[in-house]
């Protein structure tokens, strides 16, 4: 439990932290901006300035500011996904919540779409041909499918959207260490397929080849192996056995039902 200071001390943070942005809007800073020094928020907001360097911080943690030699406090451009981007490469999330990072990075690709089509060149495509992998090959490792697709969603021009895709990738990293995210059967088009169509398709063929590559990655359930029973049967033998037990099985009853209906008829006196 926090003390009656300690719980001040935080609401007073609070309230400094909620002030520092506002000061940041209504100054109209830019990053590379300074804030005022330490001495002088304190002064200005009339709180110490161990309170002054608790909002501080928090604006820290939020990817907003930062320390630099000799200008202090810095104004940084703001990362919206900064505190996402720490619990993912901290690898906290569960396997459910990986698995439903893994689907919305699919849904934020086949969304850029139309304008990875709009604003591709003949350079971006030279590029991202370079790196599609094995040109017959629908699985490629990670660090492929990773360049691949990063560079893909960088010639969409959404830096937001890049920034979100990365932390994605970040969170469901961790299904290819320990599980089978993918289903590697499944034949889907290639990298190199897709870079054609993008060099000579529409606009539909492009998302229409991006779905079906997709494919594996929306048909797989990403669940860890569950243990086998003992009484799990495996081969061929073990099959045949299966199908002559229930076979039995099916004998016996046919017989049993065929006994009760004589017995039925002729009752034993």
């Amino acid at each position: 439990m926090l003390s009656d200071l300690e719980l001040s001390s935080v609401t007073l943070a609070d309230g400094v932290e909620s002030r520092l942005l506002s000061y940041i809007r209504d100054a109209s800073l830019v990053p590379g901006d300074a804030l005022p020094r330490e001495e002088d928020l304190a002064a200005g907001l009339r709180v110490s300035r161990h309170v002054v360097r608790e909002g501080v911080s928090r604006l820290k943690a939020l990817g907003l500011v930062e320390s630099r030699k000799r200008r202090g406090t810095v104004l940084r451009s703001p990362n919206a996904f900064n505190g996402l981007q720490k619990l993912a490469e901290a690898d906290l999330f569960s396997l459910t919540e990986q698995q439903e990072f893994m689907e919305l990075r699919v849904a934020l690709e086949l969304g850029m779409c139309s304008y990875i089509f709009m604003r591709k060149t003949p350079a971006k495509l030279a590029r991202l041909r370079s790196l599609a992998g094995v040109p017959d090959s629908s699985v490629q490792e990670y660090g492929i499918e990773l360049d691949f697709h990063s560079y893909l969603m960088e010639i969409g021009g959404n830096k937001i959207a890049s920034q979100f895709r990365s932390i994605l990738e970040e969170a469901f990293k961790p299904l290819y260490g320990r599980t089978a995210p993918i289903d590697e059967v499944l034949k889907t088009p290639t990298h190199h397929e897709i870079c054609d169509v993008l060099e000579q398709g529409g606009a539909e063929d492009f998302h229409g080849i991006m779905l079906k590559h997709f494919t594996r990655y929306m048909t797989t359930k990403h669940t860890r192996p569950r243990p086998k029973s003992p009484l799990t049967t495996k081969g061929t033998k073990d099959t045949k056995k299966r199908k002559l037990i229930k076979q039995a099985n099916c004998n016996c009853k046919i017989s049993n039902n065929l006994f009760l209906s004589q017995q039925s008829k002729n009752p034993m006196k």
